[in-house]
């Protein structure tokens, strides 16, 4: 705070104002939409997937490992999880790989909150009123 800010309010006042809307321009107070998020978590799936499939055609080319083994290999661990789905879960191949369990953060949902109950007993209906 300056002397300025003392003697000359609406000054200091117009100076706040503008950093908050530099702020807001530049996207600092703006939430990320659920959409948003999803569209992000698609692409990085599609990222891993096709570098995920560069690896494997790189090891199938190379010698490596057959088609045949890759394809016992992926059975043999999707019977690891619960669900013969074609797919892992996540939390048991960080542990298969000694990592931490990842904390789990809620993404934003649709989900309907339960509703408020009037305060003061039930509205009474038109024959009621009529008494």
């Amino acid at each position: 705070m300056d002397l300025r800010d003392l003697f000359w309010p609406q000054w200091a006042q117009a100076r706040h104002l503008s950093e908050i809307a530099q702020t807001l321009k530049a996207g600092g107070g703006r939430k990320i939409s659920p959409t948003r998020i999803a569209v992000d978590l698609q692409a990085d799936i599609n990222t891993l997937a096709l570098v995920c499939m560069s690896l494997v055609a790189a090891l199938v080319e190379k010698g490596v490992i057959s088609e045949l083994d890759l394809q016992m290999h992926l059975q043999k661990l999707d019977e690891l999880d619960p669900e013969v789905d074609h797919g892992l879960d996540p939390d048991l191949m960080r542990g298969a790989l000694g990592l931490k369990k990842h904390e789990s953060r809620a993404l934003p949902s649709r989900a309907k909150l339960p509703k408020k109950t009037a305060r003061g007993g039930p509205v009474p209906t038109k024959q009621e009123k009529a008494r």
